[in-house]
């Protein structure tokens, strides 16, 4: 592959993350990612077969990431105190609010994929082992008990993991009248520990 044709691929990768994360994967355009990329479909085509397999790389560099972080490291999440656990895991949550770095694009992706499962990522999970719904199976779990059921988990699992998506789509509702909140690292900070405190005390109540 030449220079060129490798910066084309990488430009189409970064573009369609960007895309993806503000849009979903069925509301992400080919036009939006080829405009961003500078690039044309046929490019798209010639390294990813299509929008399908460019969405499939994106997602393998999410979960690449991913498991560079705290988000998706079961064994670091384990080795917490449960309270502790939770807050890291809602924390990460709501990195998109911040909009600054590259992990809260990622994770943004994943929050349109609690919305919007697509069958990629479904797949993709299962391959890379590396399923965000597998840590907060796990975390909650830590809360409910061994006695609890899978129904239960599943349940509340999902509960869990919609607290920070909330959040994150309703980003403008929250900066706008008659809120007018300032959406700052200290604000990330205070709603990550009301937010597990919530949380904690919704889990245990079940578990009681």
């Amino acid at each position: 592959m030449s220079r060129a044709s490798e910066r084309t691929r990488e430009a189409l990768v970064e573009a369609a993350a960007v895309v993806f994360a503000e849009k979903g994967y069925e509301g992400g355009s080919v036009r939006d990612i080829t405009r961003r990329a500078q690039a044309n479909q046929a490019a798209i085509n010639y390294h990813f077969g299509g929008k399908e397999g460019l969405y499939r790389e994106v997602l393998r560099m999410v979960f690449a990431v991913l498991k560079e972080s705290d988000v998706l490291d079961a064994e670091r999440l384990d080795s917490l105190e449960p309270t502790e656990a939770l807050r890291l895991f809602v924390r990460q949550m709501l990195l998109p609010l911040l909009k600054r770095s590259v992990l809260a694009r990622y994770i943004k992706i994943l929050n349109w994929e609690i919305l919007q499962r697509t069958d990629i990522f479904q797949d993709l999970a299962m391959a890379e082992n590396a399923s965000l719904v597998t840590s907060a199976e796990r975390l909650v779990r830590r809360f409910l008990g061994e006695s609890a059921s899978a129904e239960e988990v599943a349940v509340a699992s999902l509960w869990l993991l919609h607290q920070g998506f909330i959040f994150v789509r309703d980003y403008e509702y929250l900066t706008r009248p008659p809120h007018n909140l300032k959406v700052d690292d200290s604000f990330v900070e205070r709603l990550a520990d009301f937010l597990t405190r919530l949380l904690a005390s919704g889990l245990a109540g079940v578990r009681s």
